[in-house]
């Protein structure tokens, strides 16, 4: 880890953190005397850090729990699925559900930070606001306050959201009606705006958000109203913009990086670490750490170290996913040397791309490590759990179980990328879709020879195959498990979902054995581990209540949680 995770210890000792409680428990700056607390810009310094300290909560993101309402992961196993997850698998998450009171509270305590920040620095007089830091430290508290209010919007009850604008005072302060879809978007842009007017093209550290991720995320709230006409300057400013020092990532086992570090490609990252506060207890939400390995990792024992994996695979690739990835061998360059064994052309091409071996395990994949060996050496991929996703576990660096790092599985101090300059590429290309066939497709091009890919024809695509080229294929292989709910607004903005899931439901799938080998040269089996379209052993199908929910009238929106509305009898 970097050295800069360490200046998050002071804010820790101020008492400014907290676990999980409700974000209408923090403290009120307007209780202490602005002489005292805001004396200089190293005061409103200390409370900025407090607000990326609020981003290290798991459910600010909540990445569990969004990916498993989508077609990209799958509670568990098939034969007996994690019942916390179950209900957004099912697309039936209810007002009363934890973790959906969790991932609101956890979004407004980014605001109500920002907010004492940004009511900390107006305080401030005009010596203070002509310096530029004073500039720089509002522009990041905007830019927070700002992207929790998008992600608010694009997730929660149609995008008709409480805008926290202030700190509150007085009992009628807190008690706010929600707004208009139409007030939200124009509160949460003119924030953007200011950001990324203000903000450095490159952070002080590479930690601090700048100009690229403010760019990136007005972008993207362009995309989702459906104005690409308007998304574009943005996108195209985040590529061709030399200032911010981002270029796709050619090496592809650094676009993942196992040690923590930031890729070339890597916007907007949230930056964990094992080593520091290791005795915080793997619930407390202002940990340095994060259970996504937990979440992601395998179970069961290392077959070959013969110790405990320290995971629980409690979210795994959808059947649909798996398979997608297992055929991308069919698009693997045979002029690329790296799809070959050894990386020699001599020898046979890769059962897997690189783009499938660097994003999930598969009992197929005996070229790339997995927890020291490869994956079928090491997980018996048995019980309907036949892929895993690599992004947020500890499989690389030596490691044979999760337990091998400073902590557990419980507790990880891998980065969790939020926004990379692919993805903004995608988005690019989308919005070229309709006017632009060649230009989008050669954005999908560069991502795909990082991969080692064949190239797509342009000749071969209008708008609507284009479209599905993205969405089934580009979209879900390059950012599965990445980013906020990405895949749940892509399906509801582009008008598919309820067809989506319809399909996959009526979709069949099997498992086969694999012959593999073992790490003393002889052969052995892994029964019922390899996935198959429409026949094998343990026939089964996915998404049949997600299928039926949206044709119910379920519109991908979450409801407002009761942890708003009991406390807020204005947003009922």
């Amino acid at each position: 880890m970097k050295k800069y995770i360490y200046t998050f210890a002071a804010v820790f000792l101020l008492g400014i953190m907290q676990s999980c409680s409700s974000y209408l428990e923090e403290s009120n700056p307007n209780e202490l005397s602005t002489d005292t607390y805001w004396k200089n810009l190293e005061d409103s310094e200390s409370n900025l850090t407090s607000v990326y300290s609020a981003m290290l909560h798991t459910y600010v993101l909540s990445i569990a729990e969004e990916f498993n309402r989508t077609d990209l992961a799958y509670p568990g196993r098939r034969t007996r699925p994690t019942g916390q997850y179950l209900a957004w698998y099912q697309q039936r998450v209810t007002s009363d559900n934890r973790e959906l009171g969790d991932a609101w509270d956890a979004k407004y305590q980014v605001i109500w930070r920002a907010n004492q920040v940004i009511e900390g620095l107006e305080s401030m007089d005009a010596e203070f606001k002509a310096d530029p830091i004073w500039t720089r430290q509002m522009a990041e508290a905007r830019f927070f306050r700002g992207l929790m209010h998008f992600y608010l919007h694009a997730n929660f009850n149609e995008g008709k959201i409480v805008i926290r604008d202030a700190v509150p005072v007085a009992p009628e302060d807190f008690t706010k009606p929600t707004s208009s879809s139409e007030e939200v978007i124009k509160f949460f842009r003119e924030d953007l705006e200011f950001a990324y007017a203000n903000l450095p093209a490159q952070g002080k550290t590479i930690a601090r958000v700048d100009a690229a991720v403010a760019a990136t995320i007005l972008g993207t709230s362009y995309l989702y109203e459906g104005k690409p006409t308007e998304a574009i300057p943005y996108f195209k400013d985040v590529i061709t913009n030399s200032a911010y020092g981002l270029s796709l990532e050619q090496d592809p086992g650094k676009v993942f990086p196992s040690g923590g570090d930031f890729s070339s490609e890597s916007i907007f990252e949230i930056n964990y670490a094992d080593n520091f506060r290791p005795e915080d207890t793997f619930f407390n939400e202002a940990s340095f750490q994060n259970r996504l390995a937990r979440r992601t990792g395998p179970t069961g024992k290392n077959t070959e170290a013969n110790i405990n994996f320290g995971g629980a695979a409690w979210v795994v690739p959808s059947a649909w996913l798996t398979y997608q990835y297992m055929q991308e061998h069919l698009e693997m360059d045979p002029s690329d040397a790296r799809n070959y064994v050894d990386n020699d052309i001599t020898k046979p091409l890769k059962n897997n791309s690189l783009r499938a071996s660097h994003s999930i395990a598969l009992v197929n994949d005996e070229t790339s490590v997995y927890y020291g060996y490869t994956a079928p050496q090491s997980f018996a991929f048995g019980g309907t759990l036949f892929s895993l996703f690599k992004k947020y576990t500890n499989h690389l660096n030596g490691n044979t179980a999760e337990d091998d790092t400073n902590t557990s599985g419980w507790k990880s101090g891998r980065n969790v990328v939020v926004n990379r300059l692919s993805g903004v590429y995608l988005m690019y290309a989308e919005c070229l879709a309709s006017t632009d066939i060649p230009k989008a497709v050669g954005l999908v091009n560069e991502i795909r020879k990082r991969w080692g890919l064949i190239p797509l024809d342009a000749g071969t695509f209008n708008e609507t195959t284009f479209m599905d080229q993205l969405m089934y294929h580009e979209y879900p292989l390059e950012l599965s498990l990445e980013g906020f709910s990405t895949r749940s607004i892509d399906l509801r903005r582009w008008g598919v979902a309820q067809q989506r899931f319809q399909d996959l439901s009526t979709q069949v799938y099997g498992l086969a054995d694999y012959t593999y080998t073992r790490t003393n040269g002889k052969t052995a089996k892994r029964k019922k581990s390899l996935l198959e379209l429409g026949s094998g052993a343990t026939p089964f199908s996915e998404y049949t209540e997600a299928a039926d929910a949206w044709a119910s009238g379920y519109n991908g929106y979450l409801p407002l949680p009761q942890s708003e509305t009991l406390n807020n009898q204005n947003a009922n």
